[in-house]
């Protein structure tokens, strides 16, 4: 894994596999891949994007500071045959704090790149960033992602019940968060 900082402040980091490198606006219509499906959509809270929402996220995240409390940085994933996937680092208003999120387009299933870009997005965020603590807010029901938490390190923290409605499906849904502190990733990577 090489994470560094272009003169830009892009963050880009490779892997085997994977590059992760901030979201730029002419990713708008693979993003609009995953994006545009309910069943992807229903775990993110929100209605499908049509191709003009794409458009409009796309160019404010490609100039989105990540540098305070409140602020994304997203991130696309390059996989093989071009971006498969999105991994964002949220910061979290407090201190130290960084909300972790990552969604894949359904044909990659299965392929380990969320877990790959997880261990990414860890870190960036604890060794290039120097937060504390970095946790995942996961609906109950998205057990892949919940499997990914766990490939992660990441230990359950707390469990809400029903405590956030989900449009896609007109439910209210249970949420789970996982976190990690920057000392025990920091262990498991000395192992």
């Amino acid at each position: 894994m090489d994470p560094r900082s272009t003169a830009g402040g892009d963050v880009v980091v490779r892997t085997d596999r994977l590059t992760l490198r901030r979201a730029r606006a002419e990713d708008a219509e693979a993003y609009l891949a995953w994006r545009s499906l309910p069943d992807v959509m229903k775990y993110l809270y929100q209605d499908p994007w049509t191709a003009q929402v794409a458009h409009e996220r796309l160019a404010t995240w490609e100039v989105g500071a990540f540098s305070e409390p409140g602020d994304t940085l997203m991130l696309a994933v390059d996989g093989p045959d071009g971006v498969v996937g999105e991994a964002l680092l949220r910061w979290a208003p407090g201190q130290g704090q960084v909300e972790l999120g990552y969604a894949f387009h359904p044909d990659v299933a299965g392929l380990g790149y969320a877990t790959e870009a997880g261990r990414v997005l860890l870190s960036v965020a604890f060794e290039q960033f120097g937060f504390h603590r970095a946790f995942a807010r996961i609906d109950a029901e998205n057990l892949a992602s919940v499997r990914v938490a766990q490939r992660l390190g990441m230990r359950l923290e707390a469990r809400f019940v029903e405590n956030d409605w989900r449009p896609a499906d007109g439910v209210w849904a249970s949420e789970l968060v996982y976190a990690v502190l920057a000392s025990e990733h920091a262990a498991r990577r000395r192992r």
